[in-house]
């Protein structure tokens, strides 16, 4: 039951003790004059019962304590143990000297009832608006964008031991709803080694490759086993879908050869690679060819004046930087706010990001890519001339073509020139270094933004406007140097989507109260003309 916290006033009260300890200008002063006013239990009304059941701990103290949680970068336990014993933590959150306010499982339970109403972003959105009401936000004001990595919160299994987690996890719920099934199993497979103890253990000292492959053989087959024995059970959707996972495991990593099962090379497992069945959302990615991850990535827009973090949004290792641009930008058209330019590095250059935002009043500023290299330096494709209408393509030497196939996968309508006339041609150096003598020329359903976007590059002001862009790696560095963003907390991409909620609030917040401490600094006097 959701009531109405206790106002009670007393002498333990840090609002009476901590009054002239706190000083003007510190963080905690200015966190409890900013953030109480915004947040309240009504917001997280939806999460618990109105009429029923015990009260609940006030949602919007534990929502406060979260923000303050990820502000110092502690865990849960640290954060229990900081509301009881810091006197700067209590004041900010508003609590008695002698008061223990909560249990930190509360703070998970919080969590998870924001993840089951959707309430994730709630505090983020809340802090947010309020900088766009009181117009620290502008709302077409130009912003930048890039993604940094976020290393997923587990150990990478060997092979065997990723077997030996998928069993795992089919196993537990048999035990507790479907024990005959269980019981036929522990008479088929040695379950003791698929306890929590042994799981991760795959044999005392180092293996050689030899008793390896004969102990992944063993645990291939007790998988086999299993699925065998689940394959009829229906109307359970937690057993269902970790079985789904075993299934997935099995073919992607596992072959056969000679009937004896064998650990897939690495060229013939698919990119969209399962990294753990402890953490499923989680994908194999890299930043650059040196640096490689396991996890996630975060996608970051942030204002470029005022430097506020409008929007962050979660999405696998192993997608492209820009995959969440266009979503991370229209977002924000819930607070008003469509920004003029949105700045971003090469990854964000796609046609069709600049098509989509395009539609939203939202112009994308980027380098582009050159995927082929045989056309660099040689004509580029905005010097032809696309007849949309006719589907005609005259190049730089006035030789028309509507000779095109349609390439499916990519949805590009390629145009091909005769041979017999590029190789004829006086600008065939300049214009192609193929092999075959000849130009192919690539169009794109998003070739006229393509074609803005090349003439655009040229100019000065997308240089200018591109000299806006390298600040935002400092903001990324403050949410991973202080922030902990690093690294998940927890496992699973929407839990992933909380956390950086939350995170990107505190230093929102934090901003704003450097901005209102700027303002209590005493100005400098003006010089005497004489």
């Amino acid at each position: 039951m959701l009531s109405n916290s206790d106002s009670q006033a007393s002498f333990f009260d840090t609002s009476f003790i901590c009054e002239g300890l706190i000083p003007t200008e510190s963080f905690y002063r200015k966190f409890r004059e900013i953030v109480w006013p915004l947040i309240d239990d009504e917001m997280f009304a939806s999460m618990y019962c109105l009429d029923n059941g015990r009260p609940p701990i006030s949602p919007a103290l534990l929502a406060m304590a979260t923000i303050l949680q990820f502000h110092k970068n502690l865990s849960d336990r640290e954060m229990e143990r900081a509301c009881m014993f810091d006197i700067e933590v209590k004041y900010a959150l508003g609590l008695k000297l002698d008061e223990r306010p909560f249990d930190h499982s509360s703070l998970g339970d919080f969590r998870k009832r924001l993840l089951e109403s959707g309430k994730q972003k709630e505090v983020f959105d809340r802090i947010l608006q309020e900088l766009v009401d009181q117009e620290l936000v502008g709302k077409t004001e130009i912003q930048r964008i890039d993604a940094t990595h976020v290393i997923a919160d587990v150990a990478i299994p060997t092979m065997v031991t990723m077997v030996k987690k998928g069993v795992r996890e089919v196993i537990k719920p048999l035990h507790k709803r479907h024990k005959e099934t269980h019981k036929a199993i522990s008479k088929l497979i040695d379950l003791s080694q698929y306890d929590r103890k042994t799981v991760n253990h795959d044999a005392d000292g180092r293996l050689d490759m030899e008793k390896r492959q004969s102990l992944l053989v063993d645990v291939v087959h007790d998988a086999k086993t299993v699925l065998r024995q689940v394959e009829n059970i229906e109307g359970d959707e937690i057993l269902s879908r970790r079985v789904g996972l075993l299934k997935r495991i099995l073919q992607e990593h596992i072959t056969e050869e000679d009937g004896r099962p064998k650990e897939k090379n690495k060229k013939d497992k698919p990119p969209d690679l399962l990294v753990s069945p402890v953490d499923p959302d989680a994908r194999y990615g890299a930043k650059s060819v040196n640096k490689k991850f396991q996890g996630y990535k975060a996608n970051v827009t942030e204002t470029v004046e005022s430097r506020f973090i409008t929007n962050i949004t979660a999405m696998p290792g192993n997608k492209p930087d820009g995959r969440t641009m266009v979503q991370t930008v229209v977002e924000q058209e819930g607070h008003g706010l469509i920004p003029e330019k949105v700045v971003g590095d090469t990854a964000y250059g796609d046609g069709s990001y600049r098509k989509d935002l395009e539609k939203h009043g939202t112009k994308v500023v980027a380098p582009q890519r050159l995927r082929n290299t045989k056309t660099r330096a040689v004509f580029p494709k905005s010097t032809f001339q696309y007849d949309e209408e006719n589907q005609r393509l005259t190049c730089p030497a006035g030789e028309t073509t509507s000779t095109y196939y349609w390439d499916r996968t990519k949805e590009i309508r390629m145009f091909h020139f005769h041979l017999s006339k590029c190789s004829r041609c006086k600008l065939l150096r300049q214009c192609t270094r193929a092999k075959e003598k000849r130009r192919t020329v690539g169009i794109h359903a998003q070739h006229w933004q393509l074609i803005e976007a090349e003439q655009y590059n040229r100019t000065e002001q997308f240089k200018e406007d591109m000299k806006l862009r390298p600040p935002i790696e400092g903001k990324l560095s403050e949410l991973v140097r202080y922030h902990g963003m690093r690294r998940a907390r927890y496992r699973g991409i929407n839990k992933l989507g909380l956390q950086l909620y939350f995170t990107a609030a505190a230093v929102n917040l934090k901003r704003w109260i450097k901005l209102e401490m700027n303002k209590m600094k005493p100005k400098p006097p003006e010089l005497a003309i004489a």
